[in-house]
């Protein structure tokens, strides 16, 4: 079964992610092409995952015809990338599975601006899919030969953006030491090379290609990352940093060793643009982020959006409204890139700020929880389900009935895929099924880790949930 999600279609490789599937998703987006009878060009892209390359090339052979130009990257690429070429093709591709576990694979669409096919896009390859008809495919090597199918391997204009956007002489003279962690995925050359055209000394761990990702899952979560802090504070980083799979995923690790994710990485940016930079704008934020960010932007008279979670949602939103970045937990965008979150561009950011205000990212993150009097503690677990079970606790997600939270309920918001409650003070609590994996979802914010803890503890004993992801 072909069913799109929260970022594009994932499945598990030889079971529903296969190259049958691939190209009835492909030759649904040439129909869909065909009956708007305009030429489009699209490039497409793949990460280190098993057949990523050979699936690139299936797509290719069932997606040609005349009114479309494909250009293939030849080396394997980070999403960002692809939603950065975007701006100028008129469609990207993305073979990924991002940050899900090594048996998966997955195709998502980048619409005009790097943004991801939203709702209404993915549900007209749908329909085009289910209808009875045949698909037709070329020969990959006669594409080739006909010149039909361009090759690239240009990945310059990605890294060039990035860095025309930074205070260049400070970071070259900042002496910032970086431990990076690309998790033996795609966005390793990448960033290196950022990195070096920078002048930062930094060193790669897990940085070699690897379809199994080192036997853990590609996700730059805490119980992946145990040995940053260890090397950080043993050699005397000043930082570092994690990218998923795919390279739009990221989390930083301070000096001291402590985690942060986007949730706070998104109130450092929102700050480090309105005050330094001087650059103020409504802040897009998904409804299950800190609400650090959301009081620091209206902390400067700016709105703050929220939307549903995945960036079909936040990148629309950030295109409406024209603001500056876009953030969810995981993920970070930024208007001067592209509407997708980027996790590269991120981990420049982060040397940008932290060469300008000569401050630890920690540092500065307690001095904003001071500055809005806002203290901030972030939870999220996932519990992984089989297919049919988790539609079940779907249902009862759905169904109105909640745990017994000491806290008071002051209003609730429901969601196709679950629900968010919101206690005093801007703190909150949420349950949903994930849209890219068999999973349930659990989070919370709150002012302490106990009373985080405990909350999160509500919810696995109320759906008898207990097996967190690893």
């Amino acid at each position: 079964m072909i069913k799109f999600g929260t970022s594009g279609f994932r499945g598990i490789i030889a079971d529903n992610f296969t190259k049958e599937n691939i190209q009835k998703i492909a030759f649904a987006f040439r129909q869909v092409i065909n009956a708007k009878k305009k030429k489009v060009r699209i490039v497409i892209g793949y990460d280190n995952r098993f057949l990523g390359r050979e699936f690139a090339q299936w797509f290719c052979e069932a997606v040609y015809c005349d009114l479309i130009h494909v250009t293939l990257m030849s080396v394997s690429v980070p999403t960002p990338l692809i939603a950065y070429k975007a701006i100028t093709y008129d469609y990207g591709v993305m073979i990924t599975a991002s940050h899900n576990p090594f048996q998966y694979n997955g195709i998502a669409f980048l619409l005009k601006g790097g943004k991801d096919g939203d709702d209404e896009f993915c549900n007209l390859i749908t329909e085009t899919i289910n209808k009875p008809e045949t698909f037709s495919t070329a020969n990959f090597k006669d594409l080739l030969q006909e010149k039909l199918v361009t090759m690239s391997d240009q990945i310059d204009d990605y890294i060039n953006k990035i860095i025309s956007l930074l205070d260049v002489k400070k970071i070259q003279t900042s002496g910032l030491k970086v431990l990076f962690n690309p998790m033996h995925g795609s966005g390793t050359v990448i960033t290196e090379k950022i990195l070096s055209k920078l002048g930062v000394e930094f060193h790669t761990i897990n940085g070699n290609a690897d379809p199994y990702f080192g036997g853990r899952m590609p996700a730059p979560y805490p119980q992946n990352l145990t040995e940053m802090p260890e090397i950080i504070m043993r050699d005397k980083y000043d930082f570092g940093f994690a990218l998923d799979g795919d390279g739009d995923r990221i989390v930083f690790v301070d000096k001291d060793g402590q985690l942060y994710d986007c949730n706070y990485l998104s109130a450092v940016f929102y700050y480090y643009f309105a005050e330094i930079k001087k650059r103020k704008s409504t802040l897009v934020k998904s409804c299950l982020t800190s609400n650090l960010s959301a009081r620091i932007c209206k902390k400067y008279g700016c709105e703050v959006r929220n939307t549903r979670v995945g960036f079909k949602f936040l990148g629309a939103e950030m295109e409406r409204c024209d603001g500056l970045i876009a953030a969810e937990p995981g993920g970070i965008a930024f208007k001067d890139i592209s509407l997708k979150k980027d996790g590269i561009a991120a981990a420049a950011m982060v040397i940008d700020v932290m060469a300008n205000m000569k401050k630890s990212i920690g540092e500065i993150i307690k001095e904003l929880t001071l500055f809005v009097n806002f203290p901030s503690v972030c939870n999220e677990f996932a519990y992984p389900l089989d297919g049919e079970t988790v539609d079940k606790f779907l249902t009862k997600l759905l169904s109105g009935e909640l745990p017994k939270f000491k806290q008071q309920i002051v209003d609730r918001d429901n969601f196709p895929d679950g629900y968010k409650i919101h206690f005093a003070d801007d703190y909150w609590c949420a349950a949903r099924k994930s849209g890219t994996e068999n999973a349930i979802r659990f989070y919370a914010e709150m002012p302490t880790h106990a009373e985080c803890d405990e909350i999160i503890s509500k919810f696995e004993e109320f759906y008898n949930l207990k097996e967190r992801q690893k």
